[in-house]
């Protein structure tokens, strides 16, 4: 009969688990927040190299359609689609005052692009090409009348087959 000691044991348990590590990272965790958009130019390579459409959640604090629509439908998106499928997905606050790049690299700040598009109304989703360019109508309010998730999918799959075809 063999015995094995902790550190022994310990080693092959970590040698087990550096094995899983792969299969495991092909599931992708979770993802449990949008992220804020930080450099618009990496998400247009980023759209390019992956042929997904940049979207953009305009929201403001304490928005309950705002709340609602980024926890039920736009996070689900993310979850139910394997990690190479899941849309190139950011959030802008209508009134933040954060600075990140822009598409062409210059400087620019939340505000300066939600007035850019014209996004006056929280929430308001846009989903535009690698160069900013807005590629469908932009899908503006909450769901108000339980079709919101047919509005959403509609027009991310349009924007994602005009991306693809470019």
């Amino acid at each position: 009969m063999r015995y094995w000691s902790i550190s022994s044991a310990c080693a092959g348990l970590a040698i087990l688990l550096a094995g899983l590590a792969p299969a495991a990272s092909q599931v992708g965790e979770p993802v449990k927040a949008l992220q804020p958009v930080t450099s618009l130019q990496a998400d247009a390579a980023l759209s390019i190299t992956n042929r997904r459409p940049i979207v953009i959640l305009f929201s403001l604090p304490g928005c309950h359609f705002c709340d609602e629509v980024r926890q039920n439908y736009l996070l689900p998106l993310m979850n139910d689609a394997a990690p190479a499928d899941r849309p190139l997905l950011r959030e802008i606050v209508l009134t933040g005052s954060r600075h990140f790049s822009g598409f062409s690299g210059e400087k620019t700040s939340e505000q300066f692009v939600a007035k850019h598009y014209g996004v006056r109304v929280a929430p308001t989703v846009l989903m535009l090409d690698a160069s900013g360019v807005l590629l469908v109508p932009p899908v503006v309010g909450g769901d108000t009348s339980g079709l919101y998730g047919g509005y959403l999918s509609g027009a991310l799959s349009q924007a994602t087959r005009m991306v693809q075809q470019r």
